[in-house]
């Protein structure tokens, strides 16, 4: 086997070997900013490299973690019946 063939087929393999890691890395540091878990977005990037990166910029923004929605200022005025107990 001709060993040009040999190092130019391993250096396209680890070349998208690195892509593939990077990928897995963005997409890891991208998601809490993006209201989704690092970790789970960090193996999906290890899992599909660039799909998982693409998926995360088109879905769209998802709950961030410890933040809560303000309640609505009308809510106090309703109130909900409650059971009588016998």
């Amino acid at each position: 086997m001709d060993p040009y063939v040999v190092a130019f087929g391993t250096g396209l393999v680890g070349l998208g070997l690195v892509v593939w890691i990077v990928c897995a890395y963005v997409a890891y540091r991208q998601a809490p900013p993006r209201g989704r878990r690092a970790l789970t977005w960090g193996i999906l990037g290890i899992i599909f490299g660039p799909f998982a990166l693409f998926a995360l910029y088109l879905l769209p923004p998802g709950h961030v973690e410890g933040s809560h929605h303000k309640a609505d200022p009308r809510a106090a005025l309703y109130e909900v019946p409650k059971e009588k107990r016998h």
